[in-house]
């Protein structure tokens, strides 16, 4: 397994700089003193704990720097170079009810779930 080239604190302060929130602000969300913020912003690991909890507090994955998966797939882009079997597609959307009747989802969608 490769050596982790990773500095967590820095990454850390990146996102804070790109978002704009400060130490006290992330101090509060985290329920700590600033003090602490300074101490882990100058750590080069962290526990997985902590990190879960600043990856809620900053909306932010951290887990990504550390995942172990080589070969993903950018579903963003236009040309696969593989064909799959099903897909699992979650799509959120907030229409009201005028829209709802006239694209004749409600019947649709019962179409989908009776086959």
């Amino acid at each position: 397994m490769k050596n982790l080239n990773i500095h967590i604190g820095e990454i850390i302060s990146d996102v804070m700089k790109s978002e704009s929130i400060t130490k006290a602000e992330l101090a509060r969300k985290l329920d700590v003193k600033p003090q602490s913020i300074d101490y882990l912003l100058k750590r080069k690991s962290i526990d997985t704990h902590a990190l879960y909890r600043i990856s809620g507090a900053l909306n932010y994955d951290f887990a990504k720097f550390f995942s172990i998966e080589t070969k993903q797939t950018n579903c963003d882009n236009k040309i696969f170079d593989f064909e799959p079997k099903k897909a699992k597609i979650l799509l959120e959307v907030e229409l009201n009810t005028e829209d709802i009747i006239k694209l004749n989802l409600k019947d649709r969608v019962m179409q989908i779930l009776n086959k």
